[in-house]
């Protein structure tokens, strides 16, 4: 009963806010994206440390129409997917530690979720554009993925935790970075001009505050929307006894 009424919630709410987010991108990251494609050299890819073939070579859609159906509706699926793991993570801490719900307490799982999904993968790896070498996808997928898990279960710990048991969440957070992001064998712009060069470097910096501010609006109203419909429509006005009910 309650991880069906999660499921319904999370993709109506994934739905209107990655249809937003979509529509947005298209207005900030995605010119930005257009520009950094005119520097692009096929060549330059193929350097040591930098994309595989099977990168350069991957489909996308035409340009126009096609690509930004395919970009509203990848942010539509990342979306529900935030929003289902925000709803679960506030049930949990609801029924564990009887956490209130509502916008405000959800707009902090949104900062919450924003601080973990993409500030700390960031400051390893920033947001990348078209045209600058990067290490080997795969390497950049694992550091990502365990640097956003640790650092979740660092935040935990240090909220949720009793006491002493928070010590462990200083020793949990810096550890990505102790053993570092994978980084390309050269500089990002190698193979570019002078002029290329400090175009990217320029358009790479807007990218990512225009990255960093599109996941920052993303989150806070992915959480607070969570947060409202979570105590609208699950539990009696948030309380763990209303959570449970539903839960059976």
């Amino acid at each position: 009963m309650l991880f069906r009424r999660l499921i319904f919630l999370s993709v109506a709410i994934g739905l209107a806010v990655g249809a937003l987010l979509g529509l947005g991108e298209q207005f900030t990251t995605a010119p930005l994206i257009a520009q950094a494609e005119h520097y692009e050299q096929p060549a330059h890819h193929h350097a040591a440390g930098a994309h595989s073939a099977d990168e350069v070579h991957a489909w996308a859609p035409a340009d126009g129409a096609p690509r930004m159906l395919f970009t509203i509706a990848a942010d539509i699926g990342v979306a529900i997917g935030f929003a289902l793991l925000l709803m679960v993570a506030m049930s949990v801490a609801t029924l564990a530690c009887g956490t209130p719900l509502g916008p405000a307490p959800g707009a902090l799982w949104g900062l919450s979720g924003f601080a973990s999904v993409f500030v700390a993968p960031a400051l390893g790896l920033s947001p990348e554009v078209p045209g600058t070498l990067a290490a080997a996808l795969t390497d950049r997928q694992l550091w990502w993925a365990a640097t956003v898990a640790v650092v979740i279960v660092a935040l935990a710990m240090a909220v949720f935790a009793p006491g002493w048991k928070k010590l462990p969440a200083l020793v949990l957070m810096p550890l990505p970075y102790l053993f570092g992001a994978p980084e390309p064998a050269g500089s990002a712009y190698a193979g570019h001009g002078p002029a290329a060069t400090a175009a990217l470097e320029q358009i790479h910096q807007q990218f990512i505050w225009a990255s960093g501010a599109t996941n920052l609006l993303l989150w806070l109203v992915l959480g607070t929307a969570c947060g409202w419909a979570m105590r609208r429509w699950i539990g009696a006005a948030g309380s763990p006894q209303g959570m449970a009910h539903v839960a059976r």
